[in-house]
């Protein structure tokens, strides 16, 4: 199995997102993510990605 790449990534975070709950961890891990990526830390942008997806995906469970 290979690693997801940028797309699949951006994919798998819209498909978890909930367009109307923006949670005040949901605001953090973007905002790290954000730093992340204006700091060229290509490795700290996938491990925010990571727990952005895994936090997006307890929100789709609690809302269903």
């Amino acid at each position: 199995m290979t690693a997801p790449n940028t797309q699949q990534w951006t994919d798998l975070a819209a498909a978890t997102t909930s367009s109307t709950h923006q949670c005040p961890a949901c605001k953090d891990l973007e905002r790290g993510r954000k730093q992340a990526e204006a700091a060229r830390d290509l490795s700290r942008v996938t491990d925010f990605r990571v727990l952005i997806v895994r936090h997006r995906m307890r929100h789709a469970a609690a809302e269903s």
